[in-house]
């Protein structure tokens, strides 16, 4: 089992708890999990007024159009009348320990009734979660962000009842995929990657197919 396999089978409990930032305005927090703050990258130079907070907030050209792409494949294959699809930055707020931004999501009508979209943040889970890259950092510059908070997200985010979350690193060119009662499979981003129901994503082929140049685009 590779490392990386080694700590995604770690129980969010067993998880270090690295220390909080001290003296960094409460505006630089892109997420909060499990009370831990992450911050957006490059915080110290927008603190330091050399970089905009707008510059930390956006996408790159290929984490947009990856998105993009996912919310198609679902837009075209899932039953509307049974999900709800949605992508950019959404707000999960379960509890006052947690506020997770998600990429691409997937909700059951069922769950997500009209009578919880408001113009507050969504506090209840997503069936399915697809994430793109790691937008963050701690103020610990040794931290190990996968651990600390790939694993640590995607588990809470099962503990609240997201049954799949899938995560695309585009600077390696991989994806995991995690099933909240099965081991994390781990790919390379030109395989086909079931989604949900069947959706089926290949990277790889969607890139070759728009003729994107990825090596310009290694995310953050």
């Amino acid at each position: 089992m590779s490392t990386a396999a080694n700590i995604a089978s770690k129980s969010a409990d067993t998880l270090t708890k690295p220390a909080k930032g001290r003296n960094i305005p409460a505006y630089l927090v892109r997420e909060v999990i499990d009370g831990i703050p992450f911050y957006y990258p490059g915080y110290r130079q927008i603190m330091n007024k050399t970089k905009t907070i707008e510059e930390a907030m956006s996408d790159s050209g290929l984490q947009f159009f990856l998105k993009l792409y996912v919310y198609d494949l679902f837009n075209d294959n899932l039953d509307k009348k049974k999900y709800r699809i949605g992508a950019g930055e959404l707000e999960f707020h379960p509890d006052y320990r947690n506020n997770m931004g998600l990429d691409v999501v997937v909700f059951d009508r069922k769950v997500l009734t009209p009578d919880k979209i408001t113009n507050k943040f969504v506090s209840v889970p997503a069936r399915f979660v697809l994430e793109v890259d790691v937008n963050v950092e701690l103020p610990d510059r040794n931290s190990d962000l996968f651990q600390e908070y790939v694993v640590r997200k995607v588990r809470r985010l099962f503990a609240f009842g997201t049954e799949k979350v899938v995560w695309v690193f585009t600077k390696s060119k991989t994806v995991i995929s995690a099933t909240a009662d099965k081991p994390w499979q781990f790919y390379e981003w030109d395989k086909d990657v079931e989604l949900l129901n069947g959706v089926i994503m290949n990277i790889g082929a969607y890139i070759q197919s728009e003729g994107f140049n990825p090596d310009l685009n290694s995310g953050r």
